[in-house]
């Protein structure tokens, strides 16, 4: 799936021990001979391949793999509203890691943006469509997107170094708190390999 890291492909093992589906958990620095063989689409990681067909990007990997598992509504308009809530929250992972993988100069102007700007806009408004919708991102039923936004929030945790939700955003915290102790995530997180982020 990916490098050394959680990141956006952490999603996407959430949602497979969720529906407890055996998959290869492939990582580049293990195994250079199968990314040599298979072609990434615009080259990026992570991809899941199914019956020799290759799937890219973090959020339609777990859009399918949730579809699967049944955390997909069978209501279009939510269904969308949800694709919105991931795709901005893939968005808020992508500030993060450019901030975290920035090795100059540019490093603290891109962290006072992050405290002062980025994460009050990303996750006051996370925070604020689950206090309207109820209790998840897709009012009352757990969906797909919970789980992406907690494998989402645990890799950035990680970034920053410290837990970014239980104080500001009791809401995401909720939401993080139940889907940790969901027993097969709580399984997978136990028996998982130590990411650095």
């Amino acid at each position: 799936m990916c490098e050394d890291s959680m990141g956006v492909a952490e999603p996407i093992r959430y949602l497979l021990a969720y529906g407890e589906i055996k998959y290869e958990n492939v990582e580049i620095n293990d195994n250079i001979d199968w990314v040599e063989e298979k072609r990434f689409p615009f080259g990026k990681l992570p991809v899941l391949e199914v019956d020799k067909k290759v799937l890219y990007h973090s959020v339609a990997i777990s859009r399918y793999v949730g579809k699967l598992v049944g955390l997909v509504s069978a209501d279009d308009l939510e269904a969308a509203e949800l694709d919105g809530v991931a795709m901005s929250l893939y968005e808020y992972w992508q500030k993060v890691s450019q901030w975290y993988n920035e090795k100059y100069e540019r490093k603290s102007d891109l962290e006072k943006k992050l405290v002062e700007e980025v994460c009050p806009k990303y996750l006051g408004e996370f925070e604020q469509i689950v206090k309207n919708k109820g209790s998840y991102f897709g009012r009352s039923k757990l969906s797909w997107v919970d789980l992406y936004f907690v494998a989402i929030a645990e890799s950035i945790q990680r970034m920053w170094g410290s837990n970014i939700l239980d104080k500001e955003y009791p809401q995401l915290h909720l939401i993080y708190k139940h889907v940790h102790e969901i027993p097969v995530i709580k399984s997978y997180v136990s028996k998982r390999k130590n990411y650095k982020y």
